[in-house]
């Protein structure tokens, strides 16, 4: 008998996820309706919402981010919003499962460790099918790195 993946939920499970919808509410809109765009632009019902195995995990957190500086030191940083949208929808050929957890984490060291916030703009915006600004983003990394400090 498999069992029942463990349910991922975005803005409780991940600090940068807990953080986007701290920013979304300050602009008076409900998690609800943040978690319904979500669903609806990624296509992927609530159940699809999973934490990846482990071994799964640990394999692709060393592939991820080895494809994408590779595409930033290619100069081909327009193509990361693609790629981190096609690993939350499970459309990518290296796992075929919606994997929001690990696209919580990717954009998380994004944020955190690159200088790319037009790309993280596009990626939270095509993530939650509208579009976000720059002082979003900026509101955004301010609070996480506030909860980093404490």
């Amino acid at each position: 008998m498999d069992k029942k993946p463990y349910p991922f939920l975005p803005f409780e499970d991940s600090l940068v996820g807990e953080k986007i919808l701290f920013v979304w509410q300050t602009s008076h809109h409900s998690e609800k309706n943040l978690k319904n765009h979500l669903l609806q632009a990624l296509n992927i019902t609530e159940d699809q919402m999973v934490f990846t195995p482990n071994a799964i995990k640990q394999k692709l957190m060393v592939s991820y981010p080895t494809e994408i500086r590779n595409l930033i030191n290619e100069n081909r940083t327009i193509e990361i919003p693609n790629l981190l949208f096609a690993i939350a929808q499970g459309k990518t050929t290296s796992n075929p499962n919606p994997a929001l957890d690990i696209t919580f984490e990717l954009i998380e060291w994004l944020l955190t460790g690159f200088d790319l916030d037009e790309v993280l703009c596009e990626t939270l915006s095509r993530l939650f099918g509208v579009a976000l600004t720059n002082e979003f983003l900026t509101s955004v990394r301010a609070e996480y790195i506030k909860e980093l400090r404490g």
